[in-house]
């Protein structure tokens, strides 16, 4: 499977695993609006009975023909789906707390904005950053930081009785020269075509002047990209992924310059060089910083398996 198929899987995945949760949260907290009335209608009156305000579990969400799904049936449908997945997740965040500030561990502002730096490299702005992670994930920009800060709280707890000395940074260093520094990334379109009788007459009318978006998303065999004008979005020049030898006649264009046919595993490519980008490499003491996280997390528990000591050791578990 190609990388781009990969990251669309879980990006969908992802997707709807935080709407199912998102529910979950709005049924949970917020009183539910009640369904309009059918013409004719009157609107039932409010109850007197205690637990059947409005909001309750006994209010309509949906109606189907003229029966209804009440709150109370959504919410314990979604829990008995997701609720020991977010139960979990809830728990762990509360150990990490406890146990950070038992261990006088937190994380700065300037760590949550280098993380966030670093997951928004390949983007073009934060602004699409964050307007991809809501898009995908449902998530804010508020949601995402507290996500980032769990997570650099567990890596810090992890790595906090991990000596690793500056000889073992340096010799890291000088045996991976390459694994931090700038990267050249590449912004393509594609359009895949089953045989390269095909590719030459997309070539034809590409030098008609037919554009090359409108003609991957009729053509282009490639079901994940076509639709989107055969945008495969950034990609590393060295990325493992993708054929080597389009990735090679990749970087040699120029920006909006097109190569083809080239022969991929799915059959034969046409592509077009949307934008060039380097990303910054790292050096001096923040690739020491990086280098030294690095080895020590690779020495420490994996950090499922902090989870579950620090869930274990705060005696975490469902009540009766």
């Amino acid at each position: 499977m190609r990388k781009n198929e990969v990251l669309k899987a879980v990006v969908i995945l992802q997707a709807v695993c935080m709407v199912i949760l998102a529910v979950v949260v709005v049924v949970k907290v917020w009183p539910a609006e009640r369904l309009p009335s059918h013409a004719g209608e009157e609107e039932p009156a409010a109850s007197g009975e205690p637990g059947l305000a409005p909001g309750s579990d006994k209010d309509a969400v949906a109606r189907v023909g003229s029966d209804t799904i009440t709150a109370g049936e959504l919410r314990d449908e979604l829990y008995k789906l997701h609720g020991d997945t977010v139960l979990r997740t809830l728990m762990v965040h509360k150990a990490i707390d406890l146990e950070a500030a038992a261990s006088g561990v937190d994380v700065l502002p300037e760590e949550l904005d280098r993380e966030l730096q670093s997951m928004m490299e390949g983007y073009e702005s934060e602004e699409r950053f964050l307007e991809g992670m809501r898009e995908q994930l449902g998530m804010t920009k508020d949601q995402l930081l507290e996500d980032v800060k769990y997570k650099l709280l567990l890596e810090k707890i992890a790595v906090r009785s991990v000596n690793v000395t500056d000889d073992e940074v340096d010799m890291y260093i000088e045996e991976h020269p390459g694994e931090y520094a700038a990267k050249e990334r590449l912004h393509l379109q594609w359009i895949l075509l089953e045989s390269e009788r095909d590719a030459d007459a997309i070539l034809d009318s590409l030098a008609g002047g037919e554009d090359f978006a409108l003609l991957a998303r009729t053509y282009s065999i490639d079901a994940f990209t076509a639709e989107s004008g055969g945008d495969l979005g950034l990609i590393d020049a060295d990325d493992p992924f993708y054929d080597a030898e389009m990735l090679d006649t990749a970087s040699r264009l120029q920006i909006a310059e097109m190569a083809g046919p080239i022969k991929v595993e799915d059959g034969f490519a046409i592509i077009r060089l949307v934008e060039r980008q380097t990303t910054e490499g790292l050096t001096g003491p923040r690739l020491k910083e990086a280098v030294r996280k690095q080895l020590a997390l690779e020495r420490a528990d994996s950090l499922n398996e902090l989870e579950d000591k620090l869930l274990a050791k705060y005696e975490a578990g469902k009540t009766d």
